[in-house]
C-alpha cells in the first residue's frame, strides 16, 4: 500500500503518461490514494485525471492540495500530506520547476526514495514506449539535509528545462554537432542523477567538446566580419597546433577591440572548452592516473558544458553555422 504525490497537470495525455509509468516502475505496489498538487486551471479537470489514474491503479482515495500562483505550497498543507507513516512514491514530472522543486526537497527531507521523473524523447503520440519514446527516471535521494542545500538549484528538472530550451526536437535528432552534443549531454546528466560513475558522466558530457571547437575555428574563417577582424590584427586562426589557445587569443584580443555583440558572447567559449577538454583528458586516463572524479566535478562538467551551449546559443549565425555541418 503506498501513497502516489504528483502535481496537477491540463494536458491529460502527459497525465496518463505519468500514471502509465508509475505502474511500469512500481508494477508490485498497490497505490491506495493519490495526493494532487492542483492549479486552479488542472483543478477545473480533476475528475477526468482522476479518470486516469483509476484505469491503471483501480479505485483510491484523492486529496487535491491547492498550489498558490507562484506555484508555492502552503507549508501547512505540505506537511499535513506527507504526515503519515505509509510508504510514498513523487513523481516530480508535471507543474512549475517552483512547486516541482518544493516537492523533491520535501521528498527527500522525508527520506522518499522512489522519486521519480519523467523524460519525453519524442513528440506526444497515441502509443509511447518506455526506451524509446519517454525515460522515467528514478532520482537518487540525497543522504543528508545538508547535501539537499548543496545540490537543489542543480537538480534534474532544471537541466531537462535547460535542455528543451537550448535544442529544438529537429536539432535533437538531426545528424551533426548538435545532436552529439545534445545526445552526450543527456547521457551524462542522466548517469549523474541515477548512477556514481562520474568518469562516465565527464566523458559522456564532453563527447562533443571537439565538434565545438573545430566547427568555431571553421566558422571565425568563414564569417566576413570574423575574417576580416583576423586580417586587421594579424590573427591566423589556423596558425597554432592547438586550435584552443588560437581561439583564446582571438577571444582576448576581440574583448578589447571588437565591436559586434554576437560575436562577443563567444568570448569566454574558448576558455570553458579548454577547461572541459583538461577535464576529459582526465576521464579519458581515469584507471592510470589514479584521480578519482567527484559528484562535484561530475556536476561542474555539466555547468560548464551548459554555459558554453548558452554563449553559443546567443550567437544566431553560429548556432546555424553548427545546424549545417555533418
Amino acid at each position: 500500500m503506498a501513497i502516489l504525490y504528483t502535481i496537477g497537470n491540463i494536458n491529460l495525455h502527459t497525465v496518463e503518461l505519468v500514471a502509465k509509468a508509475v505502474r511500469e516502475a512500481e508494477p508490485q505496489i498497490m497505490i491506495h490514494k493519490v495526493v494532487i498538487f492542483d492549479s486552479p486551471e488542472s483543478e477545473k479537470l480533476q475528475n477526468e485525471q482522476v479518470e486516469i489514474y483509476r484505469k491503471y491503479f483501480g479505485n483510491f482515495i484523492r486529496e487535491g492540495v491547492r498550489i498558490n500562483p507562484d506555484g508555492s505550497i502552503d507549508t501547512l498543507l505540505l506537511f499535513h500530506v506527507f504526515a503519515n507513516d505509509e510508504e510514498k512514491i513523487v513523481d516530480l514530472s508535471n507543474g512549475q520547476k517552483a512547486t516541482s522543486s518544493l516537492l523533491f526537497m520535501a521528498a527527500n527531507l522525508c527520506q522518499i526514495d522512489r522519486i521519480y521523473y519523467l523524460i519525453l524523447k519524442s513528440a506526444p503520440k497515441e502509443v509511447m514506449l518506455s526506451g524509446r519514446d519517454y525515460d522515467y527516471i528514478k532520482m537518487r535521494q540525497v543522504d543528508c539535509v545538508s547535501k539537499l542545500a548543496k545540490i537543489s538549484y542543480f537538480d534534474l528538472i532544471y537541466y531537462n528545462d535547460e535542455m528543451r530550451e537550448l535544442f529544438s526536437e529537429s536539432e535533437r535528432r538531426t545528424n551533426g554537432p548538435l545532436k552529439v552534443i545534445y545526445d552526450g549531454l543527456s547521457s551524462g546528466i542522466k548517469e549523474f542523477f541515477s548512477g556514481t560513475d562520474y568518469r562516465s558522466v565527464v566523458a559522456n558530457v564532453t563527447i562533443g567538446n571537439e565538434k565545438i571547437i573545430h566547427s568555431l575555428v571553421a566558422f571565425l574563417q568563414d564569417d566576413k566580419e570574423c575574417r576580416q577582424y583576423c586580417a586587421d590584427n594579424k590573427i591566423c586562426i589556423t596558425a597554432n597546433r592547438d586550435p584552443v589557445g588560437i581561439l583564446t587569443y582571438f577571444s582576448r584580443s576581440y574583448v578589447k577591440n571588437g565591436k559586434k555583440k554576437e560575436t562577443l558572447a563567444l568570448a569566454a567559449v574558448p576558455n570553458l572548452l579548454a577547461s572541459l577538454r583538461e577535464y576529459r583528458n582526465i576521464s579519458a586516463h581515469y584507471s592510470e592516473n589514479g584521480i578519482l572524479l567527484t559528484e562535484d566535478q561530475g556536476r561542474i562538467v555539466i555547468n560548464l558544458c551548459i554555459e558554453v551551449i548558452k554563449n553559443i546559443h546567443e550567437n544566431t549565425k553560429f548556432w546555424e553555422f553548427m545546424k549545417k555541418r555533418k
